[in-house]
């Protein structure tokens, strides 16, 4: 971009406020001066109405993966070359599974900018697939989960903050993380749980927990208000993911722990389960799986209570109980 006048004052002037104009303006229109970190935020803006989650997800891969690599690029300087190298990069430093997700987003912010005739063509388009698999979260072998628990347990600061409920929650019932810091006071009724909010429908449900997690829960529900989240921030605000999930990650580090995430805990239950005997569909329902294996593809029910799971996952959390 130039700008002229008759004093490099002015000229310096007149170029800050076009800059400043276009700017302004990338969220009416896309130009081929328009900046990638731009666009991104007027991508952002046309997925407004999409599911928080949604919404969440690709803020953050736009504006802390996208921006930081390649945001000062004008939209026609985002050729094939420059994203490629961008998206290599990004699956080098953050895994494969990030870098898909930032492909799918910068496939929609060159999308929209192809239809603002601002390119040619979508440049994506060009760019190689992400073949490489992101490695999947291990399970606690069930051998070790016992004492796992009782150190979770023991540590002051996770009882402090009420991690280490939390962690005995998901260990005790494979619950997703997400599921349950979306969980309510007034989802708990004795030992049964609602699941309301999930990723999918076949996640919606109603389980049965274990006894040592019965109790726990007992604790948590005292006050009766069925509104207030059931695993609280130590302020009494509902957990956020990836806070949470830091926290985890912050303690297994002070613990000397390995590295299980919170869906190892998922792997670890659906495994003691398939060991109790319990059945494809009885495993895929407790853990509000769509489908029971990969060879069966219709939904199961969604509104038993699950004690037989509860029953063979009770041996698990002996370290729990007093």
């Amino acid at each position: 971009m130039e700008r002229f006048a008759t004093s490099p004052a002015k000229a310096e002037a007149a170029l800050k406020h076009a800059l400043t104009t276009l700017q302004a303006g990338t969220a009416a229109e896309v130009k081929r001066e328009t900046r990638i970190k731009d666009l991104g935020e007027r991508f952002l803006l046309s997925k407004a109405d999409r599911a928080p989650r949604t919404v969440e997800t690709y803020t953050h891969s736009v504006r802390k993966v996208i921006v930081p690599r390649i945001g000062e690029l004008a939209v026609s300087e985002a050729t094939a070359d420059r994203l490629q190298r961008a998206l290599d990069a990004i699956a080098a430093e953050n895994g494969p599974g990030e870098a898909k997700k930032a492909r799918a987003l910068l496939s929609g912010m060159m999308g929209l900018a192809a239809r603002s005739d601002a390119v040619a063509i979508n440049p994506v388009r060009a760019l190689a697939p992400i073949e490489a698999k992101a490695v999947g979260a291990v399970a606690v072998p069930l051998a070790e989960l016992s004492d796992l628990l009782e150190r979770v347990r023991n540590d002051e600061a996770a009882k402090a903050t009420g991690l280490a409920d939390l962690v005995a929650f998901i260990a005790g019932t494979g619950v997703r993380i997400t599921e349950t810091i979306d969980l309510n006071v007034g989802d708990v009724n004795g030992n049964v749980v609602v699941i309301r909010k999930s990723k999918t429908t076949a996640g919606e449900r109603r389980i049965t927990v274990p006894a040592a997690v019965a109790a726990m829960l007992e604790e948590r529900t005292r006050s009766g208000l069925t509104g207030l989240p059931l695993f609280p921030t130590p302020l009494g605000k509902r957990r956020d993911r990836r806070n949470t999930s830091g926290e985890w990650q912050a303690t297994r580090e002070r613990l000397g722990l390995p590295g299980y995430t919170f869906h190892s805990f998922r792997k670890t239950v659906a495994t003691a389960l398939d060991q109790a005997g319990l059945s494809a569909r009885d495993i895929a329902e407790y853990l509000g799986h769509a489908n029971p294996s990969l060879t069966m593809n219709t939904y199961m029910s969604k509104t038993v209570g699950g004690s037989r799971a509860a029953d063979a996952l009770d041996s698990l959390m002996h370290a729990w109980q007093d």
